[in-house]
């Protein structure tokens, strides 16, 4: 009986501390697939790549209320 606990509570630390390892990747979520501004502004015919640009992705989500 002391076996079985101890081989099941060895297997739920291994499976623990398999778990606890693994590693997690964020994309950022930019808009244009990871293009550089220019290039998308390319693929995607715009006239300017202002809207592309990492640094202007924070006013598309401010609206204006006056």
């Amino acid at each position: 009986m002391k076996k079985s606990v101890l081989y099941i509570l060895a297997f739920l630390l291994t499976i623990g501390m398999t778990m606890s390892c693994s590693s997690y990747h964020h994309s950022h979520g930019r808009g244009n697939k990871g293009m550089p501004p220019g290039q998308a502004k390319k693929v995607y015919g715009k006239k300017s790549a202002r809207e592309y640009a990492p640094g202007q992705q924070k006013n598309k989500s401010k609206k204006h209320h006056k």
